[in-house]
């Protein structure tokens, strides 16, 4: 695991460790293209402020990103030392040192150019943000109680604390950002901002879980729903958390599946991650897995279920061994059931097996729930602009920013222009 966190008595050893390469690559492994050598070279020279600037200038959630992000293939992936020695510079724990506190507050003078925003995750943050810096108002619609999208709601709190979401709601109020919480927008109330704003933006995310085809009962679960539940009760107290109990298979092997294993495993749960690949197929980050198998969470791999049934206020599930055959779509291998079966008795099976659109709004082109836009995240409306997983698909903290920052510069150039 890398180290989060680093202090006075020891961010210099590891800066000191940066090459200062003339085209650095670890800028280019950045989705957001961070100024890395800059940043680290501010701190070489004891600037911390200039670190800052150089940072947030660029990233505005990077309090966030540097907690998140899967820097392994990212950043620090690309870094020359972790090429050359598999030793690369600790780039995630530089930028939370530098990102303790939030950047200087701008001064802002809104124009008469209003921008409405449809949730309040990492890209619809960002882009409020972005605009608020260029003098365009952004008001957020939220349709929970709290702002944050997956950052309050999916990641877990041991990965992702109170602390940092208190300092989102601090970055909203810095740049006077308008929320309106509880704020389910359907297809009248878009109508209505359409009307009312200049443009609109939709970053809803994903909000609805994949189907597995097994058919549901109370002893089958979502991941979202589980981590919803127990982030409510940890984070903000409210709710009564998880109440799962005894063995527990989680059906899946991406991040989520690896956090909601964590989090029934903390609430004194028998935790199997069962996942119908190998282990190299896993498209969770090395260091998620690692953590969780560091806690304990068993895992099983080349296993499906396939069929479910309650019986004694157990959950009978059907599993079919898997092997596995040419790469598919996704260049991983296939997997292929074998004909033969086993039977497990478990008190619970929690699917995470990923998560899909949920939002339906007259006119705008999708594909299967996923808004279309074009390079700049404009859809088929010329008002109306769709960024994040909505129309990338599930993707990372760091790609959703960056699809917010794309789509900021595209509407900054177009309101100046009105």
């Amino acid at each position: 695991m890398r180290i989060i966190r680093y202090d006075e008595s020891n961010i210099k050893e590891e800066v000191d460790r940066c090459l200062s390469c003339k085209n650095p690559s670890c800028e280019k492994g950045c989705p957001i293209h961070n100024h890395i050598r800059d940043f680290i070279k501010a701190l070489k020279e004891d600037n911390i402020e200039e670190a800052k600037k150089i940072v947030y200038d660029n990233s505005n959630l990077a309090f966030i990103c540097s907690i998140v992000c899967p820097h392994e293939k990212n950043c620090m992936g690309h870094c020359i030392l972790n090429k050359a020695k598999k030793e690369p510079i600790n780039i995630g724990g530089i930028e939370a040192y530098i990102t303790k506190d939030l950047d200087n507050k701008k001064d802002i003078k809104f124009n008469d150019k209003k921008v409405a925003i449809i949730g309040s995750g990492p890209a619809g943050i960002n882009l409020a943000i972005e605009l608020a810096k260029n003098n365009i108002k952004p008001t957020i619609y939220e349709e929970k109680n709290h702002i944050g999208g997956v950052l309050s709601y999916g990641i877990p709190d041991f990965r992702l604390s109170v602390r940092e979401l208190n300092k989102l709601e601090n970055l909203l109020k810095m740049y006077q950002v308008e929320v309106h919480l509880n704020k389910k927008v359907d297809n009248i109330l878009f109508n209505e901002l359409l009307s009312d704003y200049d443009i609109v933006v939709i970053a809803s995310g994903l909000t609805k879980s994949r189907p597995s085809g097994l058919s549901y009962n109370s002893h089958i679960l979502s991941a979202s729903k589980v981590l919803e539940d127990y982030n409510l009760k940890a984070k903000y107290n409210e709710g009564s958390g998880s109440a799962i109990f005894g063995d527990v298979f989680v059906m899946g092997a991406g991040n989520v599946a690896m956090d909601v294993a964590r989090v029934v495993n903390r609430l004194g749960c028998n935790t199997t991650i069962i996942y119908r690949r190998s282990l190299n197929e896993s498209p969770a980050n090395n260091e998620e897995i690692e953590a969780a198998k560091s806690e304990g969470v068993i895992f099983r791999f080349l296993e499906n279920p396939v069929e479910a049934k309650t019986e004694n206020n157990k959950l009978v599930l059907k599993i079919e061994k898997m092997s596995l055959g040419t790469p598919d779509e996704s260049g991983r291998q296939r997997p292929i059931g074998t004909g033969n079966y086993v039977l497990e008795k478990i008190d619970y099976l929690i699917e995470a097996i990923g998560d899909i659109p949920n939002l339906d709004l007259n006119d705008i082109n999708n594909d299967h729930g996923y808004f279309i836009t074009n390079e700049n995240f404009r859809t088929n409306n010329p008002k109306v602009y769709a960024i994040g997983d909505i129309t990338l698909g599930a993707k990372t903290v760091v790609e959703a920013c960056m699809s917010a920052k794309i789509c900021a510069k595209d509407i900054i150039d177009r309101l100046k222009c009105v």
